[in-house]
């Protein structure tokens, strides 16, 4: 086996995105999943996908991870199109969906030691054994995902996903299982992630208190409304009060409406 390698943000990106997704369309049968959407992303940016349920959020993440195809348009990886470089993908993109399937059989040890052997790689159990502890799962290593809370399943999904260093890890609702303090420390550790210049794209319907991402993008029936940053959207919305995803989406919506309801 080889030894594990730590990946720095100019690995193989050259002067492009990091991703572009151009044009994406997605049908579920006769129903419109994405539309249209587009967007370009960069290293080291932490960004939130907001918006109401069904408005194509997994669906999105899905696509980017090459989990489902896009019915049209492109997204390319470091400038490679995903549906010619699967394996390029795979090393360098991961997907946290909201409820992570486990191995009965493994206790959560065994699930990192088999992401690391699928790897190839030896002498990651020191970085193994500090995922563990920083997300307060170390006492736990000898159990069995079963036996955990919604949360703590999510929290050990998290630390594989970390284990193989991702350039883009995206998470579906990685909020929603956790308890207001684990969230709050989760922010803080993605947050210090992003400064390692890796790149976070998180679908969630609640952020900590005080919570920011460099980025937001919105959506509303499959398309992208609104894109940019906590300031740029403020003005552009138009929003007085708090800036919470809530104000930013009911804004969003409302501003959208003239173009798509005559009525």
């Amino acid at each position: 086996m080889s030894e594990k390698i730590n990946k720095t943000p100019a690995d193989a990106q050259g002067d492009g995105p990091l991703l572009k997704v151009s044009g994406v369309d997605y049908k579920y049968g006769s129903f419109q999943a994405l539309s249209n959407a587009s967007f370009e992303v960069g290293s080291g940016q932490l960004i939130a996908l907001v918006g109401r349920n069904g408005a194509g959020k997994s669906t999105l993440l899905r696509c980017i991870a090459g989990w489902t195809r896009a019915t049209n348009g492109a997204i390319e990886i470091m400038g490679r199109p995903i549906v010619e470089n699967e394996r390029h993908v795979r090393e360098h993109v991961v997907l946290l969906p909201d409820t992570p399937p486990f191995y009965d059989e493994l206790t959560a040890w065994e699930h990192l030691q088999f992401v690391a052997q699928a790897h190839g790689w030896f002498n990651w159990e020191e970085e193994a054994e500090d995922l563990l502890d920083r997300y307060g799962l170390l006492n736990n290593r000898d159990a069995f995902p079963f036996a955990f809370s919604r949360g703590m399943r999510y929290k050990l999904a998290l630390c594989m996903a970390l284990l193989v260093e991702p350039r883009i890890l995206l998470m579906d609702e990685p909020l929603g299982p956790l308890d207001p303090v684990s969230a709050d420390e989760l922010w803080i550790q993605l947050n210090r992630h992003r400064n390692d210049g890796m790149t976070i794209l998180l679908s969630s319907h609640q952020l900590p208190h005080e919570a920011y991402p460099d980025r937001y993008l919105i959506m509303e029936q499959g398309e992208i409304i609104a894109d940019g940053t906590p300031d740029v959207l403020r003005k552009k919305l138009k929003i007085d009060g708090a800036l919470t995803l809530d104000s930013m989406l009911r804004a969003a919506i409302h501003a959208r409406k003239p173009a798509h309801d005559p009525a």
